[in-house]
């Protein structure tokens, strides 16, 4: 009677265990670590802080070892959703596999200690260093405190966030509401208008214009204090 109720149990578990091999969470935990030395190889650690978490690694490769993964390499650029070489051993042959991991970012930047609103001139005293996060590939934020002194913003900013290129300006050579000398050059022929400037702008910089004399709208590009060249007609 013991004899059949051993091979009774016997057939229980054999029938009970897995199919197939186990994920290896150590080897995913070993190919995150090493995809992130291979991204701070190319940042600077005072500048950058990376986290990586797993978003699609093939089955295959996370029933290897971890001792079986031989390199692992960025692929392209970094982003939010980056792409990385895996090198590992199958069965005694190298075999290769693309994966892609989940970056966040934090840069440490210069950065508003207060709300500052658009127009107002920055200056050291209204920044701070603070690690904010960052879409790599997406933002360009400007990385210097002296790239940012003295220069006019363009949008209202908020503390903590970082400043973008694009808002930032030189100061402004013409004010939203105040008289601007609108400059038509033609032929040899110059004709200037007073106009009012319904933008703020600095040098090089188009900006919208209204004349009441000629009860038009007019595009502006800023030439000096005060002055406008003529553009285009509304």
């Amino acid at each position: 009677m013991i004899p059949i109720l051993l091979i009774f149990l016997s057939c229980v578990f054999s029938v009970a265990e897995p199919a197939y091999p186990v994920l290896n969470d150590e080897t995913k935990q070993f190919i995150i670590e090493r995809a992130q030395e291979s991204i701070e190889e190319k940042y600077d650690p005072k500048e950058y802080r990376f986290t990586l978490s797993a978003r699609w690694i093939p089955g295959s490769l996370l029933k290897t070892s971890p001792e079986n993964v031989r390199s692992v390499r960025l692929s392209g650029v970094v982003e939010q959703y980056t792409n990385f070489e895996v090198l590992y051993i199958e069965g005694n042959k190298p075999e290769q596999v693309q994966i892609q991991l989940k970056v966040e970012t934090e840069q440490k930047l210069p950065v508003p200690n207060h709300r500052m609103t658009s127009g107002e001139t920055i200056e050291a005293k209204d920044l701070s260093w603070r690690w904010v996060p960052v879409r790599m590939g997406r933002d360009n934020p400007v990385r210097k405190l002296e790239e940012l002194n003295g220069k006019t913003l363009r949008r209202t900013l908020n503390p903590g966030q970082p400043i973008q290129h694009s808002e930032i300006s030189t100061p402004y050579l013409v004010e939203a509401g105040e008289d601007v000398d609108l400059v038509f050059t033609e032929f040899g022929i110059q004709i200037i208008l007073t106009c009012e400037a319904r933008q703020s702008g600095a040098i090089n910089e188009d900006i919208q214009i209204y004349c009441k004399e000629t009860r038009n709208k007019y595009l502006g590009k800023v030439k000096g204090p005060g002055e406008a060249l003529w553009q285009k007609t509304h």
